[in-house]
């Protein structure tokens, strides 16, 4: 059987196969390895690290870095400084303003980013800012003038009042603390507000003491140490002391010699001259020549003032003084003096009296009572009249008598003593009725209306008078005055008590009942 027959592929093959393995082909083939299954675990870690590598990336270029703080309660001034701090550009803060009671002027109340939170610089950061408390809003104005420093603290604290002001000073006369006086600007107490401007002064107390150096006062004038301690706050006080070579008003000594120290508000006592004393006797007994020899001295140089009473004592002796006997007093100074005038003189001839009026004797008792007298007078005699003193009221007699109601032996001639009494009896009038003069009248045709004048008159001076009334129209409101003996009365005619007159009195006897005057034109007119 005839082999198959190759081609030429299969030939090259087989002539390839019988050559040594040095001059055959290289013969290429293709590994294929086998695949593996990978770890799940090692698949979870690959994965969880680009994540982690993903987020540093995020973090590391994209995500906010800066960290907000907490800015409530701090200023804005604070945001500021932590902004640029951070590279935070401020057009990106916004800053919105309202009033607040809580927060004062300018401090953060609220931000709309919480602290502790992460802001890129670019973003946009919101702040609720105080504007303070309302200014426009009303406050009750208190009784300021009683209320202390602490007390208006706690005012102006509690309702936010920057427009207050309180100043503290010294003061002498108010406590420390309390109020001097306050200044309420341009409006009044019902119309304060948070914004009014108030000023108040308070009191710090007296001024602390500072230290004085003591000038040397000895033989100046009062006057320049009194200038000087008000200037330095040193209180004065002035002993006053008679001294016979030093002058009045030059220092005598100090307490506190010259060039020493001393606390304003201490005291300093100055011993002042009053200059030479003038000593003043006893003068009660001095009669009235020593009493003017001893005014005579220029040494005795006093201002005598002289009082006169009554006494038992002998006239122009000295019964009193107002100074007492061996004081010492200043030049000038009045000494009032009490003189006796002796015993009051009623009289000088024991009819003296008589036929006065009884009010003169007593304006005389009056008047030496005014000096000490002491003497009463009455009526005690009584009254009745008289004819020898007519007029009631004149003294009929008098007589004078010793306190206990006896006569006086010589009278009222010699001078009374102090406490007597003068007993008199008064006139009530004259015992005979006293004749009438004659009086003077003028009387004529008078209008009607002095009819009554008419019997006024003749009553006054019991004249007999009557009255007859004649109707006649033509002498109608007149009167006319005739004697017994038809003679008509004329002016300057006399008269007596007793003496009488007839008085025609005229008048018209158709007007005496005249219908009233009509009051219209119609009245009385027809039928």
């Amino acid at each position: 059987m005839a082999e198959p027959k190759k081609d030429y592929l299969s030939s090259l093959a087989s002539e390839i196969e019988k050559k040594p393995d040095s001059f055959k082909e290289e013969k290429v083939e293709r590994i294929v390895k086998p695949r593996r299954s990978l770890d799940p675990k090692i698949m979870i870690g690959l994965a969880a690290a680009v994540i982690v590598a993903l987020i540093g990336v995020y973090f590391l270029f994209f995500a906010p870095k800066i960290k907000v703080e907490n800015f409530v309660g701090k200023t804005t001034n604070d945001v500021g400084i932590w902004a640029k701090e951070n590279g935070i550009d401020t057009k990106n803060i916004v800053m919105n303003q309202v009033y607040s009671m809580e927060y004062d002027a300018d401090q953060i109340i609220s931000q709309n980013r919480k602290e502790g939170s992460k802001v890129k610089k670019n973003s946009t950061l919101i702040f609720e800012v105080s504007k303070g408390a309302d200014p426009d809003e009303k406050i009750d104005f208190p009784d300021i003038k009683n209320m202390t420093l602490d007390e208006i603290n706690d005012w102006i604290s509690t309702n936010k009042l920057s427009k207050v002001k309180v100043n503290t000073v010294y003061s002498e006369t108010v406590e420390k603390d309390q109020v001097i006086s306050f200044d309420l600007k341009s409006v009044n107490e019902n119309n304060f507000t948070r914004g009014t401007n108030l000023t108040i002064s308070v009191s710090k107390g007296p001024q602390p003491a500072g230290e004085v150096t003591v000038e040397d006062f000895v033989k100046k004038e009062v006057s320049s140490a009194e200038t000087w301690a008000k200037s330095k706050k040193i209180e004065l006080e002035i002993v006053e002391v008679y001294h016979d070579t030093i002058n009045t008003g030059l220092v005598v000594s100090q307490s506190v010699e010259s060039g020493k120290t001393m606390k304003q508000g201490d005291t300093l006592t100055l011993t002042v001259s009053k200059g030479k004393a003038v000593k003043v006797p006893q003068l009660v007994g001095y009669t009235k020549d020593q009493l003017e020899a001893w005014a005579a001295n220029k040494e005795n140089a006093v201002s005598i003032v002289k009082k006169e009473v009554y006494s038992d004592a002998p006239a122009g002796s000295v019964i009193s003084q107002s100074i007492k006997g061996g004081s010492q007093v200043d030049s000038g100074t009045v000494l009032e003096l009490t003189i006796s005038l002796y015993m009051p003189q009623l009289q000088t001839n024991s009819r003296e009296w008589y036929g006065k009026d009884y009010l003169a004797l007593n304006a005389w008792v009056d008047d030496v009572n005014y000096r000490g007298a002491s003497i009463t007078a009455g009526a005690w005699d009584g009254e009745e009249c008289s004819d020898e003193y007519p007029t009631a009221g004149q003294i009929i007699s008098y007589h004078c008598m010793a306190n206990d109601g006896s006569d006086l032996p010589h009278g009222c001639d010699r001078p009374l003593p102090l406490n007597a009494k003068i007993g008199y009896k008064k006139s009530t009038g004259g015992c005979t009725p006293k004749v009438e003069e004659p009086k003077e009248v003028q009387i004529g045709l008078t209008p009607l209306g002095s009819e009554e004048a008419m019997k006024n008159f003749c009553d006054t001076n019991k004249l007999a008078c009557s009255f007859n009334y004649v109707n006649d129209a033509t002498k109608a409101n007149q009167i006319k005055v005739t004697k017994p003996d038809g003679l008509e009365v004329v002016p300057n005619d006399k008269f007596k008590a007793g003496d009488a007159l007839n008085i025609e009195v005229y008048y018209d006897e158709s007007k005496l009942n005249a219908p009233e005057t009509p009051t219209s034109d119609t009245e009385g007119t027809g039928n």
